[in-house]
């Protein structure tokens, strides 16, 4: 159609502008809207994880929107740059569509249970997105330190912030495709369309490196609010709290124009059928050195175990669960004078 192939035109003058005058796709002002159509409580949530963060100047976050746009440099001889409508508009799509997130709890890859569609700026949709996957896409395991209440999620929320928020930061809007984040039992899977630049390779990517967002003033602004981090760590961040969880390594499919990510849970990976095999598969995990620990020690706690490996309380007590729940390791007697037995399957 004549609509499309103008966008296509459009979005390929963008990229001649930002190789050739250093002009981003972000940075192309609207005209057709103004400051005062912009939502103050997205100006409310910026501001208050700004003072969070400690990234801005007080007298900038205390200043007018007006003043607080232009310190953000996302304005343009006083219109609104793309980045401004996209972060604190209520409804960015009037301008640019499918500026929103798309969330459904899948049974199976044809299998759709439920689904969400958070719309909004992008600064609401950060605010609201990772909170909505851990109350209602995600279960907890619910465990008790004296009288406090600790849930154990299968992921680690950190993680999953740092790629939710990056998704959103570094998301190529231009295409009109919504971030896609699909949840299962044992696995989310978080898709984005992207432009990466053009001496990059995925090893590039996936190792130390200098942040290029392909949208700065999104980035910064992001930064600022403390979503995200300005020196190319998202992904590093990633992998650490990974590990820290004691989770497999997060698994990235990355095209030139698309990235997908992967986080799956520890007991698809390690323990979903070790009563039928020999609990060595478990490898130099977490798990595996839990099990070590037993065998030497088997009258050792929780919290013995946590110490000796190194590793938080919580952690261990998660993993120790799912070899319980997995009959890998039973509990003979009490808690206090009782021991732990590693379940032999090959009889």
């Amino acid at each position: 159609s004549g609509s499309t192939k103008q966008l296509l035109k459009g979005q390929a003058l963008n990229q001649f502008l930002l190789r050739k005058t250093g002009i981003t796709w972000d940075s192309v002002p609207i005209q057709d809207v103004a400051i005062r159509d912009l939502r103050n409580d997205s100006f409310d949530i910026f501001r208050e994880q700004a003072v969070l963060s400690k990234r801005m100047d007080k007298k900038d976050i205390d200043s007018s929107n007006e003043q607080l746009l232009d310190s953000l440099n996302l304005l343009d001889q006083g219109m609104l740059k793309r980045a401004a409508v996209l972060l604190f508009h209520h409804n960015p799509e009037k301008w640019i569509p499918g500026t929103y997130v798309k969330i459904g709890y899948f049974e199976t890859d044809s299998e759709l249970r439920y689904q969400d569609e958070i719309h909004g700026s992008l600064i609401s949709q950060a605010d609201k997105i990772v909170d909505l996957i851990f109350t209602k896409y995600l279960k907890a395991e619910i465990s008790y330190r004296g009288v406090t209440r600790v849930e154990t999620y299968p992921f680690p929320k950190e993680a999953i912030r740092e790629a939710v928020f990056n998704a959103i930061a570094h998301k190529f809007y231009g295409t009109l495709i919504p971030i896609q984040i699909r949840v299962y039992a044992d696995k989310i899977i978080i898709a984005n369309d992207c432009v990466f630049p053009d001496d990059w390779t995925v090893d590039d990517l996936m190792g130390s490196h200098r942040s290029r967002p392909y949208n700065p003033l999104i980035a910064n602004t992001f930064f600022r609010a403390g979503f995200i981090e300005a020196w190319g760590r998202g992904i590093e961040k990633i992998k650490d709290s990974s590990a820290e969880a004691g989770n497999p390594m997060p698994e990235y499919a990355v095209k030139k124009e698309d990235i997908m990510v992967t986080f799956k849970s520890l007991i698809t990976d390690t323990t979903q059928d070790t009563t039928q095999t020999d609990i060595s598969a478990i490898g130099n995990s977490i798990p595996m050195r839990i099990l070590k620990v037993i065998k030497d020690n088997p009258r050792l706690s929780q919290s013995q175990i946590a110490e000796m490996l190194g590793e938080k309380h919580d952690t261990i007590k998660y993993h120790m669960r799912k070899l319980r729940l997995s009959e890998v390791i039973v509990r003979e007697g009490t808690s206090q004078n009782g021991k732990w037995t590693i379940v032999d399957n090959k009889n």
